[in-house]
């Protein structure tokens, strides 16, 4: 996890930043992810603290989250409730979706051998992608990892669809849909 904790107008202190670690490794193992990047930022403005963060994590999720109070610690504790309860409504509504989710087991005619034993072969499954994500090549490349090897993007400076991967020589590909019809 890449954890950076940072203030505007005010210093932050040690236990502040190793309180706010904690509790993000215990909602990283909570719901079972990892976080890629966690940016806490706490900003003074006059009598109220504001404290935003921000989280990518390993499933492609982002989250964005914003509170202010009179103490830093309530408004990093109210802000860190708010991160909690985003989660969990996205955690809700994935189970939901992927209940709807269309996915299609095509067993037939996958491949077409003289014999017919096609029993050693794997199964062609079809998934339909509800949202694909509107991003520059570079952020596209951010959310690839160890468990992500592919990741399908709407590029956002010609608004086609795009998929950055892992290479086997361990550098990241980029197919780049170019439409001579246009």
């Amino acid at each position: 996890m890449n954890f950076s904790f940072s203030g505007r107008h005010m210093a932050i202190g040690e236990a502040l930043t190793n309180k706010a670690n904690d509790a993000f490794k215990l909602l990283e193992d909570k719901y079972h992810l990892e976080f890629l990047d966690v940016n806490v930022v706490m900003n003074k403005e006059k009598y109220l603290f504001i404290t935003d963060i921000t989280v990518n994590t390993n499933s492609g999720n982002s989250y964005f989250v914003s509170n202010e109070a009179e103490d830093p610690i309530v408004s990093f504790e109210i802000t860190l409730e708010k991160l909690e309860q985003q989660m969990q409504r996205k955690k809700k509504n994935g189970r939901a979706s992927a209940a709807k989710k269309n996915v299609e087991y095509n067993s037939y005619d996958n491949f077409s051998h003289e014999d017919d034993s096609c029993d050693d072969q794997p199964l062609i499954i079809a998934e339909v992608l509800d949202d694909i994500p509107l991003m520059s090549v570079s952020e596209a490349a951010k959310k690839l990892n160890a468990k992500r090897k592919v990741f399908i993007f709407e590029n956002i400076s010609n608004s086609t669809v795009n998929v950055v991967y892992t290479r086997d020589d361990g550098n990241i590909g980029w197919l780049d849909y170019k439409n001579q019809n246009k």
